[in-house]
């Protein structure tokens, strides 16, 4: 018996159409689990980077000079909101790619981009609303810290836009990535607001303190 006949008995090449080895529609499975340990990765990436910044925060506070913040501009509980709204919009995307309903999930998407485009709107007029109450970049570290830290998270989130825009055209599995990478923009805004808001010098000194780190 020839090799294609032996390939043929046996269900037919793998990965080719026809084949035992799954179809172009299908796909292998690797790239799905790729694409998830990928997402991983740049998350924990994130993470690390945020989390650096967090301590150089937590060291800059316990200088004498250091003034804590304490204007909390009404557009940043607008952003909170915008972004939880934006979180549940892509899970709710998601559910409908599961379900096999890739109209409505293209819709939903759409309808979650355009909430995190408010958000990052959210953000600059919390900038402009700072700087008009002298909360200036220059004015105190605590300042540039909260514009540098903000900054950031809303550069994260437009690049999860534009990844976003590529997976409404296709309305899959790529839904899902970003369904999940907005639940971390979520949970990442709230380590911010919690470092920027409740972070006081009294807290860093006497946590310094207790695990030895000498204050200034």
């Amino acid at each position: 018996m020839s090799a294609n006949a032996t390939l043929r008995s046996s269900g037919g090449i793998p990965g080719q159409p026809g084949g035992g080895g799954g179809t172009r529609d299908s796909g292998p499975s690797w790239p799905r689990g790729a694409r998830r340990i990928g997402l991983w990765v740049f998350m924990v990436v994130v993470s690390t980077l945020f989390g650096l910044f967090g301590v150089a925060y937590m060291m800059r506070a316990a200088y004498e000079d250091w003034r804590p913040i304490t204007y909390v501009p009404w557009q940043l509980y607008c952003s909170t909101g915008l972004l939880v709204l934006c979180s549940l919009a892509w899970e709710l995307a998601r559910r409908h790619v599961a379900a096999g309903r890739r109209d409505a999930a293209r819709s939903t998407s759409i309808g979650a981009l355009l909430l995190s485009a408010m958000f990052v709107l959210s953000q600059l007029y919390a900038w402009q609303a700072m700087t008009a109450a002298d909360y200036g970049v220059a004015a105190n570290p605590a300042n540039s810290f909260f514009y540098l830290i903000t900054g950031l998270h809303a550069a994260h989130v437009l690049g999860g836009m534009v990844a976003g825009a590529f997976a409404v055209r296709r309305a899959g599995e790529a839904i899902g990535l970003c369904a999940r990478y907005w639940h971390f923009l979520f949970v990442l805004w709230l380590a911010v607001f919690a470092l920027l808001y409740m972070v006081t010098p009294d807290f860093v000194r006497a946590f310094c303190t207790t695990i030895g780190i000498p204050v200034r």
